[in-house]
């Protein structure tokens, strides 16, 4: 269990829904999340959880690749506010997590600090209990002067635990942020030049073993529009594999189908 939990980081950790707040929000993601099904049970579901590893054994795509820091590659903070429909949004907030976990390993306190925010205000986009912004965002607020601080902070938040959301919209939203996820370590990593080209083929390897068990989630749930779109993608990635000559265009294409520009 600890491994989803530590995947999945600030969705599972804020993922736990309020009855008595943010009423508007949840209305529109039960709404957005009204035609999404499970065909497992949830014990199967959280079994294929289980399988996918630690955020930082995925955080490897980006350390092993990594050349210089290119803010160019993140998603613009600035379009948190054009995600409407919930599960687009839960994508996004998948994508500005590793994008955090890439600010943060190039330190830039800024950056990190930026896509916090944005990650808080997409969260309440999704009608998640905000109670995890309470204590961390505070602290490092308190310590913009201090950046061991602040990076001791996030990785905190970063590796804190919850409880994996089940059922419906819940098992969706997941789903979703981790399919944001993948897509952006991915895209962070293919987008630098390789310092080994043995270590990016393993690094490659071991990230499609996690897009296998992604695949494998997505298999578990069906709906109409986005989720169907993308167990097609997703599956496609898979069977082309890692060697794939087009991998790098491939997942652009999947990418620049559901972020927003400003």
């Amino acid at each position: 269990m600890d491994s989803v939990k530590s995947y999945c980081i600030l969705l599972l950790i804020a993922l736990a829904f309020s009855s008595c707040s943010n009423g508007i929000h949840y209305k529109q993601v039960n709404e957005d999340f009204s035609n999404v099904e499970s065909t497992a049970d949830k014990s199967h579901i959280d079994s294929i959880l289980n399988q996918l590893p630690k955020y930082s054994e995925i955080c490897k795509n980006i350390r092993l690749n990594k050349v210089k820091f290119d803010k160019d590659l993140l998603l613009d903070v600035r379009t948190a506010d054009l995600y409407q429909n919930s599960k687009e949004t839960a994508m996004a907030m998948g994508m500005l997590v590793a994008d955090l976990g890439y600010a943060r390993y190039f330190e830039r306190v800024q950056v990190c600090t930026d896509i916090l925010d944005a990650t808080k205000h997409i969260a309440e986009k999704l009608a998640v209990d905000n109670d995890i912004f309470s204590e961390y965002v505070p602290k490092i607020e308190e310590n913009l002067n201090d950046e061991q601080v602040i990076f001791a902070t996030i990785d905190s938040l970063l590796d804190t635990n919850t409880i994996v959301p089940a059922e419906n919209e819940k098992y969706g939203i997941t789903a979703m942020f981790i399919c944001g996820f993948w897509i952006e370590t991915t895209h962070l990593g293919l987008a630098q030049e390789s310092e080994s080209n043995d270590e990016n083929a393993n690094s490659l390897e071991n990230h499609f073993n996690v897009l296998h068990s992604i695949n494998e989630l997505l298999s578990q749930l069906s709906d109409t529009d986005v989720i169907s779109n993308l167990k097609t993608d997703f599956n496609k990635l898979e069977k082309s594999g890692f060697q794939s000559e087009t991998l790098q265009n491939d997942v652009e294409t999947i990418r620049n189908n559901f972020i927003k520009t400003i």
